[in-house]
């Protein structure tokens, strides 16, 4: 069978599957790359692919178009994805991707210190209180549900009144995998969003059945979402962490942990489907936790 058209019936299964259209995305990215290096390299057919020239594809991504360890890894997976389709259907014998090891790693995760949310704070709550116009009070209420949920870009933007209850103080969040999980809210969060949604309500007279909506009182997308931190970035122009909302769950991560939370709740509260991923965070500040805990134990100043 010809590359395309397997990639093609795989795409089809996963569509049916009712993956996420981020994930189909991701795909569709993944698999034009590599048809496009399969017709260079003149490979037309799946029987022509064995492990040496998955590899060299693999390399090709990391030496000419400067792909990182984590971007290596996931397009391996994705890779291995098809395959494993490919070998189900008894169109390939076995799959050619199975005996490549994955790139190690080197995580690095930058996010914000208290003084630059502080400073970011400081400067949404001026322009709020100078402007009081949509995006003034939108953006201010954004920022502050990021860094109090740690909800991801997609999910926020995603949204709806109907899944925030804020007597309970809960909302509720379809992350991936399409799994519904409840997010507990601070009584300061409850009430930006009571001022947000009432702001609303006085401004356009019918509530959107979304949370953040834009100027037409149309659902904020995630491409908006990352226009506001792009301009964000450029009024800090914080030297080392990169502003974005990705940042804001770090920053609701790194706040957990120094603050003595549990990393299994943690892990449900940011929804990931593994604690090994929780547990990247416990590497990189579970240190600071424990140079606080030496500093600040009482038997440190005993003289023992």
């Amino acid at each position: 069978m010809l590359i395309r058209y397997a990639i093609k019936e795989f795409m089809i299964e996963r569509e049916y599957q009712n993956l996420s259209k981020n994930t189909i995305k991701a795909y569709e990215m993944t698999f034009k790359t590599f048809l496009n290096w399969t017709d260079e390299q003149e490979i037309k057919i799946i029987q022509d692919l064995n492990t040496r020239k998955v590899k060299a594809f693999l390399s090709y991504l990391k030496n000419e178009r400067n792909n990182n360890p984590t971007s290596l890894n996931t397009k391996h997976r994705q890779l291995k994805a098809l395959f494993n389709f490919l070998v189900s259907e008894e169109l390939m014998d076995s799959n050619p991707a199975d005996s490549i090891k994955k790139v190690k790693e080197d995580i690095k995760i930058k996010t914000f210190s208290d003084k630059e949310v502080k400073e970011i704070l400081s400067y949404l709550r001026r322009i709020k209180r100078r402007e009081d116009t949509l995006f003034a009070v939108r953006n201010h209420t954004i920022f502050l549900t990021l860094i109090g949920t740690g909800l991801r870009a997609s999910e926020l933007t995603s949204l709806k009144w109907s899944d925030i209850d804020l007597i309970q103080r809960t909302l509720k969040v379809f992350g991936k995998n399409r799994r519904e999980q409840t997010v507990p809210l601070s009584e300061m969060l409850v009430r930006e969003l009571a001022y947000w949604r009432e702001y609303c309500l006085n401004q356009f007279g019918d509530l959107s059945s979304h949370v953040f909506v834009n100027q037409q009182n149309k659902p904020f997308s995630v491409n908006g979402l990352k226009c506001f931190f792009k301009r964000l970035s450029q009024v800090m122009e914080f030297p080392e962490t990169r502003c974005s909302a990705h940042s804001c769950r770090h920053y609701f991560a790194k706040s957990w942990i120094q603050n003595g939370g549990d990393i299994s709740t943690l892990s449900k509260v940011l929804r990931h489907s593994s604690i090994k991923t929780t547990e990247k965070y416990l590497h990189f500040w579970g240190n600071e936790v424990a140079e606080d805990y030496d500093k600040f134990n009482p038997l440190s100043r005993l003289p023992l």
